[in-house]
């Protein structure tokens, strides 16, 4: 009961200095608000470098320079990494040429490269689902040359060159989907690795893997070594280490660990950067506090002296400083909130289309407000013990004596 009648007083004494209080929330917004601007200025431009880097599937990608024999083995142990997002066999340079043609009409076909690939392709996204058995995916250059369609029945074959003559591996095949335009701007058909070790197969006149003119199926593709792979990781972070294995293992790779590297070190320098300005922003407002809330019980030394005297133990004043300093605080960041939000939005309509494509420049997120709040009351808590101090040492017998 004690503590809410000084916290009620608390309030009536703002109420009665409402210009001063003001005027120590207003320097408080002053140092939150560009804060908040900055924090949502290195927020968008990060997010814009991170999440550009994540949507390419070229930068997560490692790329085996030459050729090395890989079994299934060694395919099989590289899917069960958990750094791991995708890989599967890529074909021999000149076992890749195939011709796409209406199953209708077999001899007219397009030329097109055969790509291995498999659901969870990120290069495909959501059309990878379809590729399986007897299923491929087309790139949108091939759908326009050969005029496929999703759902068309078609033969995808091989051609090679023997002293009988020319002879040709038929695999028939239905279009499950078209990839999209970031995929490949080439004329590529994406199919199922049982598909690929036959082709490869007859290419290489392995006839023990061709039965009939058609591909062999499951038994190909588990017997087959393959001289490359399509390997993509499951995150940016995760392209180092697999460098540094497969170069362990021999390999000479190609990847975008420098590029990854430097977003994430401008993401770790702005972040110290912003951390050293928080922290001195912080010490501002503190002292400031600290000075306003330790001046006003000066000023109200013999009121708070004659509560004393009226019955209210000095715990209960406790609360004086403690409720102003916490409500200056707050309004004070809700204010820096408001004003970060309104400047966010004029850089963001100002500049954002022209920089980044669209998206933010300034992001200021509801988790960066309610932190701010929260962090600048537990701040104006703190500062208030400055006060507390004065608070207790006052006697009642001060205000008697100045009466």
């Amino acid at each position: 009961m004690r503590f809410g009648l000084a916290a009620r007083l608390a309030l009536a004494d703002m109420r009665h200095d409402a210009g001063l209080f003001a005027s120590v929330a207003l320097t408080v917004t002053a140092v939150l608000a560009p804060l908040l601007v900055l924090l949502g200025l290195k927020t968008g431009v990060v997010e814009h470098l991170v999440g550009a880097l994540r949507a390419d599937p070229a930068t997560r990608e490692v790329v085996l320079r030459g050729h090395v024999p890989l079994a299934a083995e060694w395919f099989a142990a590289m899917r069960a990494r958990p750094d791991v997002a995708f890989v599967v066999p890529r074909m021999r340079q000149l076992a890749q040429p195939v011709d796409v043609g209406m199953a209708a009409s077999p001899t007219r076909g397009t030329n097109a490269d055969f790509v291995v690939s498999a659901p969870g392709d990120p290069v495909l996204g959501t059309q990878a689902g379809g590729i399986g058995e007897g299923s491929v995916v087309v790139s949108q250059r091939l759908a326009q040359l050969g005029g496929f369609k999703i759902g068309d029945d078609v033969t995808v074959w091989a051609v090679r060159r023997a002293t009988s003559g020319n002879q040709r591996i038929d695999a028939p095949a239905r279009v499950a989907g078209i990839a999209p335009a970031t995929a490949t701007q080439n004329a590529v058909v994406y199919g199922p690795l049982a598909m690929a070790a036959a082709l490869e197969a007859f290419q290489e006149r392995d006839s023990g893997r061709v039965a009939g003119g058609q591909p062999a199926g499951g038994q190909a593709a588990g017997a087959h070594v393959f001289p490359s792979f399509r390997l993509y990781a499951r995150d940016i972070t995760d392209v180092a280490g697999l460098q540094r294995d497969l170069l362990a293992q021999g390999m000479e790779v190609r990847t975008e660990v420098g590029r990854i590297g430097w977003t994430l070190a401008i993401d770790r320098n702005l972040t110290a950067l912003f951390a050293v300005l928080t922290a001195c922003g912080g010490a501002g407002v503190a002292v400031t506090l600290a000075v306003s809330l330790w001046g006003n019980v000066a000023r109200k030394r013999r009121a708070l002296s004659l509560l004393r005297l009226l019955g209210l133990p000095a715990r209960a004043l406790v609360v004086f400083p403690l409720v102003q300093g916490g409500l200056v605080a707050g309004g004070g960041s809700l204010l820096a909130a408001g004003v970060a939000l309104a400047v966010g939005g004029m850089i963001n309509a100002a500049y954002g289309v022209a920089y980044l494509e669209g998206s933010e420049l300034c992001v200021i997120a509801p988790v960066h407000i309610l932190v701010t709040v929260c962090g600048a009351i537990v701040l104006a808590l703190l500062a208030s013990l400055a006060a507390v101090r004065p608070v207790l040492r006052i006697a009642p017998s001060e205000g008697m004596r100045e009466a």
